[in-house]
């Protein structure tokens, strides 16, 4: 998503009544648990080491070339740590696990598929705000997402399942640890989910370059569900039919944009910055 200068007009229901949701009917049950995904293997010195320093506990099965153990003593260390295993092995068997010309460096690691959580055990606990991210695809972009929304107090995230790249090992580096401390789901139908989220009472803000409602107006005393769009093409248009705002960040300088991530980050500060003002205020602070 991308945030510009000007402003453009904005979905008719940011200017509706400021009701309250949560008389409305409960929603029908949003999905299932998902069953885990493939194992996924990481090659290479530095990424298995990286991976182990951010990580440690999704490396299910460490790989070495047998004679090469010495040179890995602080990864066999984190692994074992970690509850995870040790398989001493052949210079073939490396190759076949990394892939045809791979440069696999003697160590491979089998990760395990990050098993997300099913929609409705994320919704039963009425996080506040909910983050919702519908086509990003860059792994670095969305780790940087799960990081920043972790910090500013937003640990539920919903994904959109075809069109949002999964928890995979890239994500869980970018997001230095983040993710362990998240509640991750996914949907496969967004609008349809952001409507049985107005149904539970949320109010939707999606994030979208020149949004009628400044990021500084917003009221952030609802309960609120942020939707993040795609690189480059943002918020889609059937998204923007659901939501109830469009959400502006204002820019003051020469650049008309920001990355997703940073984007995520300054909406989801300025939320709970905006928030811990009111919190003081109501104690009289």
């Amino acid at each position: 998503m991308n945030s510009r200068r000007t402003r453009r007009g904005g979905n008719r229901r940011e200017h509706a009544h400021d009701g309250d949701r949560e008389h409305r009917p409960t929603p029908r049950p949003l999905s299932a648990p998902e069953r885990p995904g493939p194992v996924e293997v990481v090659f290479g010195v530095e990424p298995v080491r990286e991976l182990l320093e951010a990580a440690p506990v999704t490396v299910r099965e460490l790989y070495l070339r047998a004679g090469d153990e010495r040179r890995f003593d602080a990864e066999i260390e984190r692994v074992r740590a970690a509850g995870g295993r040790v398989v001493r092995t052949d210079e073939r068997e490396l190759a076949r696990m990394a892939g045809a010309g791979a440069r696999h460096q003697g160590i491979v690691a089998t990760v395990r598929a990050y098993q997300y959580a099913a929609l409705e055990e994320v919704l039963a606990a009425k996080p506040d705000p909910l983050v919702i991210v519908d086509g990003v695809t860059d792994p670095r972009n969305l780790g940087a997402i799960l990081r920043s929304a972790e910090g500013a107090g937003a640990a539920s995230v919903v994904l959109a399942r075809d069109r949002t790249v999964g928890v995979t090992p890239a994500v869980i580096k970018s997001s230095a640890g983040a993710w362990i401390h998240m509640k991750i789901a996914r949907c496969g139908n967004v609008a349809r989910t952001l409507e049985d989220l107005k149904e539970a009472g949320y109010w939707i803000a999606a994030l979208v370059p020149g949004g009628a409602v400044s990021l500084y107006d917003l009221d952030v005393t609802r309960r609120l569900a942020i939707v993040i769009g795609a690189e480059g093409k943002g918020v889609r248009e059937i998204v923007k039919k659901t939501a109830d705002f469009m959400v502006d960040i204002p820019m003051r300088g020469k650049v008309e944009s920001l990355n997703v991530s940073v984007a995520t980050a300054v909406a989801l500060f300025e939320i709970a910055r905006r928030r811990s003002a009111h919190e003081r205020l109501g104690k009289g602070g």
